[in-house]
């Protein structure tokens, strides 16, 4: 039994000062004791210690008992009060307020905020405490819960007297408005709790989702409690049983996050996590990494199942209290075999006994998908049977023919696969029908890539696949959809995609490498559900290969024929880069809804295009560079088009320029810059510009991103200082091209997106751009420092060095990895200083929370750099990422 600490004891004569030693010797009693006592008694001693509090400074106030009464509302109401939850209070007066009354009210509020109490409060007549509720369902559903502290006790009988009846609220209008206050929660939620941060009170499945039965139980049935619920026969003793246990277990995960955040947030973020797993006795681990932390993995997981049960909880009994509050003429049935029917858009078991032949249960879903234009769900009867069979299956469904029939039979279904999939996976069938799907349900991703679990995300990438059959060719949608879509629509074999994309990460969490995992699971099931050889293969390359295409796109110079070349080669067939395309799409989009934008649909859908073009001729008339080159300037100066002599002026400007500057940029491209160079070499010499520097930051938007173009005298640290100066801008820079000129200058191109992940749109915007990049390369001026966000104070900064294939016999390709910090660039600039290395290139792309970055380096001889340069370039990068002394020792040049 929980008693309140010798110092939490309270005293009528205790100060202000006493009384928060007591609140907090409270807090650190609970604390300490988290996991001594049941949740529910921990929120019950915590409430009564409060109602003793109010009682006692309500009664130093000397108030009229008879006109006054203090009652506790919501939560406090109900004494579940979190450590740091609001402390509802209503002060209800019968007669009008005297101005004695009203200071007296004063001074007892004063008083709790004195306390540092986190309050909310009204002080109304009875008769504006009616008007509240009937204006109000947020302060009517706080007044269903109503309790006297103090002071007048028929107030609370008045007010639950009026709740109860019919004049503020009816049954039927107060079910539809919590009903509708659900769904918007959902929605805004995202439909799902499973987020890498997930909200315990308002995601689906959360604390709200139990509030709101109880809610309507109270209202209409006259419940206390879910108890009361129960003998009335809505639910069983078990399903009974399931939801509180469920629901004790959100409470003191919620407890425990009050505590660890020392406020009040219902948010379970990646900073709290850790802690908050250690208090919940799942043990303790390193911070966040790519590892994961075991600890966090298993708290994680049981969060999102017990969310996940009181969902489907909620669904179920909504629908038992919708039919008992708003009562309809049912439709007539519609028969759709011996076992199954539609009743009022559901669909509906003929007998209760249906499931005793497993195969029914992915004949339901098959049904489902064949009629999904008449079907919205599932009555509460089927699903309560649907539960039932779940909890005693054996073995998993795949083991029956008939089983497999069905399931291809679904994903052949693209119609209705997405109805039937997204009940199928809320409903726990999917992993009673894969082993595979089982080991990851509610499974963390430790990344800031990837913003919800692993099955939930799958459940998205393969919904975003279906949703190109329905993509409408519009303005309103980016091109890359757009043209997805257009594929999607016109292959001949559509379920191979959904089921790659149905097992695209299910080997994750395996200790291995989930693209290779994976590959052998997709064949294996493709080969034991029938599937013709050449899907089989697909189905498997797409598994193995799904992250080729977004690699190829953001890490390597797509313009480069070469890659092209070689990703065209690993692709191999027109079939297989459709089906690569659209899956690539929609898995990016389904990993995090501020991860897609303009800037990568153009890198992935110009791939795409260059790579049908390499299929279509056989992969033999790619474009040498100099045919390349050649072209791109021809097409520039019809671009331009120039008389004699400013064709002339060009020509000479070209003259200084390296080939990379004609091989990396497009045609309209090339056109801009020259026409800026020719113009700003008038200009010259000028004292204001002693550095010679062009900046050009053009109102033309270049693939979804806008452009900054420099040029400037050579000098160390040149590129880093453009870098930080844009990070200190905040914005993004998605790629960096650098190329030197013949005559000791640099010229140097950055896509960039701005603050809100759009091109810089504001002629405005650019001035200031432009004037801050001057100033730190003309004047010297140094761009500000920022501060890691908080969720990257979560991760561990483990950089990842990498040399790649280089088609250039004097040039290293080098890949490096780390956190996505404003100091990565300057620590990785410094260490090719150090090393007196050349970059003749730098391809910049931030994935998630990291910098994933590709240079392209020389030697100070010109020359690709040999295992000796490479080792001791690779030690001394590790080196300074980690903010280690650097030192290249044995393999020092």
């Amino acid at each position: 039994m929980f008693s309140l600490p010798e110092a939490a004891q309270l005293r009528a004569d205790m100060t202000i000062s006493e009384l928060k030693h007591a609140i907090k010797a409270l807090d650190e009693q609970l604390h300490a004791c988290i996991l001594d006592y049941s949740i529910n008694e921990t929120l019950l001693k915590r409430a009564e210690f409060f109602d003793q509090l109010l009682t006692l400074l309500w009664q130093q106030q000397g108030f009229d008992s008879n006109n006054l009464s203090l009652n506790a509302v919501g939560g406090y109401g109900r004494k579940t009060l979190h450590p740091y939850s609001d402390i509802d209070i209503c002060i209800i007066h019968s007669n009008a307020l005297t101005a004695e009354d009203g200071d007296k009210a004063g001074a007892f509020l004063t008083a709790l905020w004195d306390l540092n109490l986190d309050l909310g409060h009204g002080v109304r007549s009875l008769n504006d405490t009616f008007s509240a509720c009937k204006n109000d369902i947020t302060i009517a559903t706080s007044h269903l819960e109503i309790r006297h502290i103090c002071g007048n006790s028929d107030h609370e009988q008045q007010v639950l007297q009026a709740m109860y009846a019919d004049k503020l609220w009816s049954s039927q209008s107060f079910f539809s408005a919590k009903k509708q206050e659900q769904q918007l929660r959902h929605q805004k939620a995202g439909g799902t709790a499973y987020s890498i941060e997930p909200n315990l009170k308002n995601s689906p499945g959360g604390i709200r989702d139990i509030q709101t039965l109880t809610w309507i139980s109270r209202k209409h049935f006259n419940a206390a409690d879910m108890h009361g619920v129960r003998s009335q026969g809505f639910f069983s003793n078990d399903e009974y049983a399931e939801l509180i246990e469920c629901q004790n277990i959100l409470f003191r995960v919620r407890f425990a996050l009050h505590q660890v955040a020392g406020r009040s947030e219902n948010r379970l973020l990646l900073q709290y996590q850790a802690d908050v797993a250690k208090m919940m006795g799942f043990g303790e681990g390193s911070s966040l990494g790519e590892g994961g932390n075991i600890a966090i993995e298993k708290m994680m997981r049981q969060l999102f199942r017990v969310m996940k049960r009181i969902r489907e909880l909620n669904q179920l009994l909504m629908a038992y209290f919708e039919r008992a509050i708003l009562p309809k003429n049912h439709t007539e049935p519609q028969v759709l075999n011996e076992q199954f029917e539609i009743v009022d858009n559901h669909i509906h078991v003929r007998h209760d006994d249906v499931f005793i032949d497993r195969t029914q249960i992915l004949a339901l879903f098959e049904l489902i998908a064949e009629h999904h234009e008449q079907i919205v769900g599932i009555t509460p009867e089927t699903l309560r049977l649907l539960r039932q069979v779940r909890r005693r299956l054996m073995a998993d469904l795949q083991d029956f023919q008939a089983c497999r029939e069905k399931f291809v039979a679904i994903f052949n279904n693209h119609r209705g696969l997405g109805l039937a999939l997204t009940l199928m996976h809320q409903h726990g069938i999917l992993s009673s029908y894969l082993p595979q799907w089982r080991q990851i349900v509610g499974q963390m991703q430790f990344d800031l890539f990837h913003a919800y679990t692993v099955d939930e995300h799958t459940h998205k990438v393969v919904q975003n696949v279906l949703k190109y059959a329905h993509t409408k060719q519009d303005g309103a949608v980016d091109s890359a959809t757009r043209l997805a879509s257009e594929i999607y629509q016109k292959m001949s074999n559509k379920s191979s995609l959904l089921f790659g994309a149905l097992f695209h990460d299910l080997a994750k969490g395996r200790g291995g490498d989930h693209s290779e995992l994976g590959a052998v699971d997709a064949l294996h099931f493709a080969r034991y559900h029938g599937l013709k050889q050449s899907q089989q293969q697909l189905v498997s390359w797409l598994v193995e290969q799904h992250l080729l295409m977004s690699v190829t796109s953001q890490r390597m110079d797509i313009y480069d024929p070469d890659v092209v070349q070689r990703f065209a080669k690993q692709v191999g067939t027109q079939t297989r880069l459709d089906a690569l395309y659209c899956l690539t799409i929609a898995d990016i989009q389904a990993t995090n809804v501020d991860l897609w934008n303009d800037w990568k649909a153009a890198l992935i859908r110009d791939l795409y295009f260059a790579t049908r073009n390499v299929l279509r001729s056989g992969g033999e008339n790619v474009l040498q560079l100099r045919t390349i080159v050649r072209e791109h300037k021809q097409e520039a100066l019809g671009l331009m088009q120039l008389d004699d002599n400013g064709a002339q002026a060009v020509k000479e400007v070209w003259k200084q320029l390296p080939i990379s500057f004609f091989s990396h940029a497009e045609a309209d491209d090339i056109a801009r810059y020259s026409k800026a160079l020719v113009a700003h070499k008038a200009t010259l010499p000028n004292a204001d510009n002693p550095f010679d520097t062009l900046i050009v930051i053009d109102d033309t938007v270049v693939k979804g991103c806008s452009d900054v173009f420099v040029y400037t005298q050579d000098r160390a640290g040149l590129f880093v200082k453009l870098f930080k100066t844009l990070s200190a801008l905040k914005i993004s820079v998605k790629q960096a091209q650098i190329s030197r000129t013949k005559d000791g200058y640099v010229v140097e191109s950055f896509k960039i997106l701005d603050f809100d992940e759009k091109p810089i749109d504001s002629q405005s915007r650019r001035e200031l751009i432009i004037n801050k990049l001057k100033s730190v390369l003309d004047n010297n001026a140094k761009p500000p420092k920022q501060r890691l966000s908080r969720q990257h104070q979560s991760f561990d900064n483990q950089p990842n060095v990498e040399f790649l294939y280089s088609r250039h016999s004097t040039r290293s390709l080098i890949s490096v990895s780390a956190l996505d910090t404003h100091e990565f660039m300057d620590k990785v600039a410094s260490a090719f200083r150090e090393l007196d290395l050349n970059i003749h290139s730098a391809t910049i792309s931030s994935v998630g929370e990291r910098a994933d970055n590709v240079f392209l380096v020389s030697n100070n001889q010109g020359q690709q750099l040999d295992q000796r340069e490479q080792q001791a370039l690779s030690n001394l990068l590790i080196n300074r990422i980690n903010d280690e002394q650097a030192a290249v020792g044995e393999f020092e040049i």
